[in-house]
Formats: structure tokens, C-alpha cells, sequence
């Protein structure tokens, strides 16, 4: 944005455009941190039932957060 642009952005969004780029990454970032957590605790119910190998538990944890890896890669502010 230019500057004219800029501050017209901050004076009606009560907010400049990085820090409002950087509470979208903060809460894109919680988002999927919580939907590690969320896959990682199925996979060990799962686990824990007998339903599932320890493989699986640590493949599906390994990939999950190889996703959460690269998505926090790609979302920086």
C-alpha cells in the first residue's frame, strides 16, 4: 500500500495493515495447532482401544505435523 493508502487503512480499521495481517496468521495458527492436537488424540484413542498399530499412530502423527509444518511455513505474517 502506498502511504496515503496506508494511513487512510489505519484511521478507519482502528488497526495498521501488519497488525492485522499478523492476528489473521496468530489465529490461522492456533487453528491448526489445535487440529494437530485433535488428530494426534484421536490416533492415540485408537491406539489405546487396540483399534490401530503403534506405526500408524507415530505415521499419522509424523504427517500431520509435517502439514502443520508447511502451513506454518506458507502463513507467516
Amino acid at each position: 500500500m502506498s502511504g496515503d493508502a496506508s494511513s487512510q487503512f489505519e484511521q478507519w480499521a482502528g488497526a495498521s495493515g501488519a497488525d492485522l495481517g499478523l492476528a489473521i496468521a496468530a489465529i490461522v495458527a492456533v487453528t491448526y495447532l489445535v487440529w494437530l492436537m485433535w488428530v494426534v488424540m484421536g490416533q492415540f484413542r485408537a491406539w489405546s482401544d487396540r483399534e490401530i498399530p503403534m506405526f500408524d499412530l507415530f505415521w499419522v502423527a509424523i504427517r500431520a505435523a509435517v502439514v502443520v509444518m508447511l502451513v506454518g511455513f506458507f502463513i507467516r505474517p
